[in-house]
Formats: structure tokens, C-alpha cells, sequence
């Protein structure tokens, strides 16, 4: 592989956006509107960024009494988003908590539920680096809260959220598509 310069990110600043399962595919010309029916999810921490995450086996080696690393298996393996959401909103409730807006109240205030059901939602994430974006997107997410929220004094408050990429019948049950920064051919 060749050096790419235009291929490095250093992410600036991004935008998440989420819409109903397996909305398809936005041709993203403008970070801040996707276009159709993406909502913004809003703030997001800058002090614990989004962060990608893989869980499952690792590939072990099977072989042969003559070659002992003949092949590998195939592990099963998870993978997911985590984001911190800043803003105390019913979306962000819903989505923590596992409850759809049937958990909303008349007073407006937010009912939690016994039982979290994970939400399924298509999401975009769009990575900003200067004048280059980066579309990572998603067809079908299950998300859910992923630890403590925490009330220090000292910070805002964040309620992480993770987000676990499902398979969408959009992409033949494939997980998603991220798009490639540089347009260089490797040799």
C-alpha cells in the first residue's frame, strides 16, 4: 500500500444522525443535512468521544499433523458504536433507557420503563476533518444505554449509549458502509 496522505482523518468534529431501520443510504454532500428523514441526535461529549467497539472470538488456528497453522477459523464477532449524549431530551431517554414515546407523559415528563427494549434505528455518522467528511452509515443499530450516567458538578452530564450494528436485509445482511477518504489507487 502506498502513503495517502488524503487518506488520514483527524476528527475535528462529526455529526450523528439517526432515521427508521434501514433507511437507505443518504448521498451526503453537507455534513450538517444528510438529507431525508435523518434527525440529529445531538450534542455529543468532547471530552469521551465516539468510540467503535468489536467483541467476540478470536480466529484460532486449525492444522494438520503436517502443517500445524493450516487455516484459521472464522470467529463470531460483534460490533458496535458508543457515544456519550450531552442533551436531557425524550430521544436521548428513550434511547438510554430502552422506551419508545409511548413512555413520555402528559406532564412531559419521561416514565422508565421495567423492562428496556432496545431501540432499532438506522444511523449516519459524519466525521469532519477540515473541509473532508467521512459518512460512516448504518442501516439497523440496536441501541441502548451502556453504563452510569454521572452527575459531577465539574462536567456536563453524559449518558452513554451504545449501539450494536445488526444485519439489514438493504446491504444482504451485511452490517454497513463507511466511505473511503482518499480516491488514490494502492499499488
Amino acid at each position: 500500500m502506498s502513503l495517502d496522505d488524503a487518506a488520514v482523518l483527524k476528527p475535528g468534529t462529526g455529526y450523528i444522525y439517526l432515521a427508521a431501520p434501514d433507511t437507505e443510504k443518504p448521498d451526503v454532500v453537507d455534513p450538517l443535512d444528510p438529507g431525508g428523514d435523518w434527525t440529529n441526535l445531538g450534542h455529543t461529549s468532547l471530552e469521551n468521544g465516539v468510540e467503535f467497539g468489536r467483541d467476540g472470538d478470536d480466529p484460532e488456528p486449525l492444522g494438520s499433523w503436517q502443517t500445524p497453522v493450516l487455516r484459521e477459523t472464522d470467529p463470531s464477532v460483534t460490533y458496535s458504536l458508543t457515544m456519550n449524549a450531552l442533551q436531557a431530551s425524550p430521544t436521548i431517554y428513550q434511547l438510554y433507557f430502552g422506551g419508545g414515546p409511548e413512555q413520555m407523559q402528559a406532564d412531559g415528563s419521561f416514565r422508565i420503563p421495567a423492562r428496556p427494549t432496545p431501540q432499532v434505528k438506522a444511523l449516519l455518522l459524519v466525521v469532519v476533518d477540515g473541509s473532508a467528511f467521512l459518512p460512516l452509515w448504518h442501516p439497523r443499530v440496536s441501541i441502548l444505554g451502556s453504563d452510569a450516567v454521572t452527575l459531577d458538578p465539574t462536567t456536563l452530564a453524559e449518558f452513554p449509549i451504545r449501539a450494536r450494528f445488526l444485519g439489514s436485509s438493504l446491504l444482504d445482511g451485511d452490517l454497513g458502509e463507511w466511505a473511503v477518504l482518499s480516491t488514490s489507487v494502492s499499488s
